[in-house]
């Protein structure tokens, strides 16, 4: 088997790149950690957080604390199983220690992970942190100012550079929980203005 030692994670219930990590987060140091290599289908199920993996991989984990690593041969990342086996939290490494990982441990075997798929939604987020706190800040800001018509109206002209619509409220959510763009930056900076 292949273990790592002295590992950093932020083991998250979303997946964040290592850059994202704010001070804040609680970054643990794993001692002692196995580390499996899995096919690319494999992989991708587990960075989406969709497997309950099966009670007897569950066993060789169990001393780590149902804590494991897992790679692709060029990427990995950190689980931690809940005690029915599905995906608890996750987190990416730090790139020295994944690189160090992905050169010194010995992956001529492939693990044929058994596990089931379940349905969840995707983890694996296109936006960076920040891009999704700000589209959340934006979300709060507008649903609870929703009855303020006159608001919505300037927010709405601050975003679309029109005002001519039936239902700018809802026209407004729809375009912030859309694809991230400057205008989520702009329409920040608008809101954090109106809040000095």
């Amino acid at each position: 088997m292949n273990y790592v030692y002295n590992i950093k994670v932020n083991l998250k219930d979303k997946l964040y790149n290592f850059y994202e990590w704010n001070n804040e987060d609680n970054i643990l140091i794993l001692n002692k950690v196995i580390v499996y290599l899995v096919n690319e289908e494999t992989y991708n199920d587990i960075l989406n957080m969709r497997i309950k993996v099966k009670d007897e991989f569950l066993k060789n984990i169990k001393l780590n604390n149902n804590i494991c690593i897992f790679s692709n041969d060029i990427d990995c990342v950190c689980v931690k199983f809940n005690n029915d086996g599905v995906i608890e939290l996750i987190s990416k490494l730090d790139l020295e220690e994944e690189s160090d990982i992905l050169d010194e441990v010995n992956f001529k075997n492939r693990l044929d992970l058994k596990y089931t798929k379940i349905n969840k939604s995707n983890n694996y987020s296109f936006n960076t942190r920040r891009e999704d706190e700000i589209v959340s800040v934006l979300n709060d800001y507008i649903k609870n100012e929703k009855n303020n018509i006159e608001l919505i109206d300037y927010l709405y002209n601050e975003w679309f550079n029109s005002n001519r619509c039936k239902n700018k409220y809802d026209k407004l959510l729809h375009a912030i929980n859309g694809k991230f763009s400057v205008k989520h930056e702009e329409l920040y900076d608008v809101i954090k203005l109106l809040n000095v």
